[in-house]
């Protein structure tokens, strides 16, 4: 039997007890738009190899990469470089994608059960020699079905500018997570090395609970979470309206929102304003409402971010007013952000959610022509393991590896 059926049975069953444990309706539905696991608030870090004394190191990119923020930005390094996404946990993974500028060159991605150095056996193919445009906000064509611990991504690229987001994509909803305090307080930098407290939380997104309560998108409900589900290959197109909102957010609990980031596409050229409402029955009515804070849109960059102070809210509204009447506006993602830090929350699982996905139960197997679990180990030398700096620290939740002492946090960069 092959081991890409029996993942994807697997999967298919833990899914479907996840789906039978819910009794929300609403909540099975938005069970469609998978978690992003390329995120510090779920353990996941990112480090760089370094050839010239094989290690892998954090990297600075990791605070911009691998938060909440599709406005925050580090550059790729340009020639052939290799990432290392590490999870908290071994996932079953199946699509990728990035948010950045455009760039010449490819990008590959392989998936390892441990973090061999690059071009150990011990990597699986996921995809290779792709362009890297091709993938830029988009997903990869051909989808792929791994269990894996690490993700590595080799990139070649010529011209390489900033990198917003990294996206990778498993049998998981965002819906079964949820965003709780830590049992125990971590040293956030200690263990990611680079962070940034600011924008590591999306206040909005569906795994706090969540959700687009009303659009003037003819799309439906359903649709409407394209707008906050962690996945800039769709959107939301929202008309102009006045004493009405255009989109409205439900937060899954009261907020003290103080930023909000967007990516639109775009071309879109106009005015967006931004309500914060402390009001918990829902309203999609503006009358007599003061914008909390707006954004103008000028068409030349489709991100957009604003500070502004803190505002409790329960909801957040939004009213485009475009420069023509007739224009929408596609919103790919919007995020809103507290003050939650990584040394103090987190998001997991919700308990009657791990014994579905228990990957103990799992065979570890893989999409590309791998081997069965039970198989032997073949004899003889193994590939070589990339050494790793630093000790051994105190790293709750198998969080990422040795740690960084550099405080250094996330730089905002421009498109």
């Amino acid at each position: 039997m092959k081991t890409t059926s029996f993942v994807l049975l697997a999967a298919a069953a833990c899914s479907s007890l996840a789906l039978a444990a819910d009794p929300d309706p609403v909540t099975r539905q938005l069970q469609v738009y998978p978690k992003n696991l390329a995120r510090q608030h779920v353990g996941s870090n990112l480090f760089l190899y370094n050839p010239s004394n094989q290690t892998y190191v954090p990297s600075e990119a990791s605070a911009a990469w691998l938060d909440d923020d599709v406005t925050t930005g580090w550059p790729v390094l340009a020639g052939k470089q290799h990432y290392l996404v590490a999870l908290a946990e071994p996932e079953l993974v199946s699509n990728f994608s990035v948010s950045a500028k455009a760039a010449d060159g490819t990008i590959s991605l392989y998936a390892g059960d441990e973090p061999g150095a690059p071009g150990a056996k011990s990597w699986t193919p996921l995809a290779e020699n792709i362009s890297f445009n091709s993938i830029n906000e988009k997903k990869l064509d051909k989808p792929f079905t791994r269990f894996a611990k690490y993700i590595l991504i080799e990139t070649d690229l010529a011209n390489p500018g900033p990198l917003y987001s990294l996206y990778l994509y498993g049998e998981k909803p965002a819906t079964v997570y949820d965003m709780r305090q830590r049992e125990q307080a971590i040293d956030a930098h200690a263990i990611f090395g680079q962070v940034n407290d600011k924008t590591a939380f999306n206040a909005n997104g569906l795994f706090t609970g969540s959700t687009m309560s009303y659009a003037n998108s003819p799309d439906g409900a359903l649709a409407w979470q394209k707008a906050i589900d962690d996945n800039p290959d769709s959107g939301v197109a929202i008309s102009a309206s006045t004493n009405e909102a255009g989109a409205v957010i439900k937060y899954g609990s009261a907020q003290s929102i103080s930023r909000v980031a967007l990516l639109t596409d775009g071309t879109a050229k106009g005015k967006l304003d931004f309500f914060a409402i402390d009001d918990p029955a829902a309203t999609n009515s503006l009358e007599g409402k003061t914008p909390t804070v707006s954004m103008v849109l000028d068409g030349t960059t489709n991100r957009s971010s604003i500070d502004f102070p803190a505002t409790h809210a329960t909801q957040l509204a939004v009213r485009w007013t475009p420069d023509t009447a007739s224009d929408t506006v596609t919103i790919k993602e919007i995020a809103s952000f507290g003050d939650e830090s990584l040394n103090t929350w987190e998001v997991g699982l919700k308990p009657e959610a791990v014994a579905a996905y228990d990957p103990g139960s799992r065979n570890m197997g893989e999409g590309k022509g791998g081997k069965e679990a039970k198989e032997p180990i073949a004899e003889g030398p193994q590939d070589p393991i990339a050494d790793f700096r630093g000790g051994s620290p105190y790293l709750p939740g198998a969080l990422g590896f040795p740690p960084n002492i550099n405080n250094r946090r996330v730089q905002f960069l421009s498109q």
